[in-house]
């Protein structure tokens, strides 16, 4: 009889053991095998769906035209090169200069791609950067936008740019009119909120006519004001001043004729901020005698409001944006019919699409 439960009983364990062998065998080869190629074969669907969803939002070009707009990428034609990829220009056969964003790793640009394109192909502005189309191909993740022949902002800013001429003070005021115009919008007057969350002097483009354009929304967050919920993203009040923060930083670039990283520059405000006699050494040279100086002063102020330590002390971008226009009536000579001094004259764009959650 103990013999015969001895056999029962191992029997039992045999069973048990190889029950949990065969279980841990089929989890293993499904983790291994099926799970992945069904996620590859997910991910090789959604790409048709999502190329599709952002062909309703703006157009879309080939490689092979992008290829021949830059001479297959040419070194030669590289106007510009960042942490994230190159810069392009590029001309289609019908002579229309276009600048051509390649990323460097196509795959970690996926969230910044679909991002601009969300922003830019939903919303038109004077003072944001046109978006004229993309390419996704294959690995390929490619924005493409309008010339801007003027290039960045921090280039005639930077004394070491020997081949520019530096800026004078009524297109430096312009330039810082027309990004508190362009930022107020997006953060108060558009349907949409929207942070840029990466400003600085390089992402500032310049037209023909040095008019200010925001480029460079690969962070960009937005909300619907009206919901509750998010659109694709989380916005937080702090968000836009940080935005704030990062605009009074490029004036300080605009007023200096210096870049400032944090450090530098809240060594720049405790110092001005003990003897307001600073002002006038802390501005560039080039721009003393020129008879500026009150308006000068009076932004590189709004500049040290935009810059305070605690988010909570800086003004909005509406306030900003109020404040720098009403400037505009004491700058000799100056005229300037579309800039509306307040938020109900800030007229909204009407978008072209629905914002599609990708």
């Amino acid at each position: 009889m103990e013999s015969s439960n001895q056999f029962h009983e191992s029997f039992r364990q045999g069973l048990i053991v190889g029950y949990l062998f065969s279980a841990t065998f089929v989890i293993v080869f499904y983790m291994s095998y099926c799970l992945p190629s069904q996620l590859v074969k997910r991910r090789k669907s959604m790409t048709p769906q999502i190329t599709k969803l952002l062909e309703r939002l703006t157009s879309t070009l080939s490689l092979e035209e992008l290829h021949d707009a830059t001479d297959c990428f040419a070194i030669d034609n590289v106007i510009g090169m960042g942490k994230m990829g190159i810069m392009y220009e590029g001309r289609l056969p019908n002579g229309q200069l276009l600048a051509i964003k390649r990323p460097f790793y196509s795959q970690l640009f996926k969230r910044q791609f679909l991002s601009e394109i969300m922003v830019l192909s939903k919303y038109t502005h004077t003072n944001i950067v046109p978006l004229f189309g993309f390419c996704n191909e294959g690995k390929e993740k490619i924005l493409v936008y309008q010339y801007m022949s003027n290039g960045r902002l921090s280039k005639w800013l930077d004394p070491l740019e020997s081949e520019v001429v530096r800026l004078k003070w009524p297109q430096r005021f312009n330039i810082a009119l027309g990004m508190a115009r362009g930022l107020a919008w997006l953060h108060h007057c558009c349907d949409l909120h929207i942070v840029h969350l990466n400003l600085c002097s390089q992402c500032i483009l310049l037209d023909d006519n040095f008019e200010p354009k925001i480029s460079n929304f690969g962070e960009a967050k937005f909300m619907n004001p009206n919901t509750e919920n998010d659109v694709g993203m989380v916005f937080k009040v702090s968000d836009g001043k940080k935005d704030v923060y990062d605009f009074g930083s490029v004036l300080f670039e605009l007023i200096t004729g210096k870049s400032y990283n944090e450090l530098s520059l809240s060594s720049s405000i405790a110092n001005l901020s003990g003897n307001p006699s600073n002002f006038y050494d802390a501005i560039d040279k080039s721009l003393i005698g020129e008879g500026f100086e009150n308006q000068v002063c009076a932004l590189l102020k709004v500049a040290c409001e935009c810059v305070q330590a605690l988010p909570d002390q800086r003004p909005t971008m509406l306030e900003v944006y109020n404040n720098v226009s009403n400037m505009r009536k004491g700058q000799r000579g100056s005229s300037d019919d579309s800039d509306p001094p307040r938020r109900s004259e800030i007229v909204s764009i009407t978008s072209r699409v629905e914002i599609i959650e990708l």
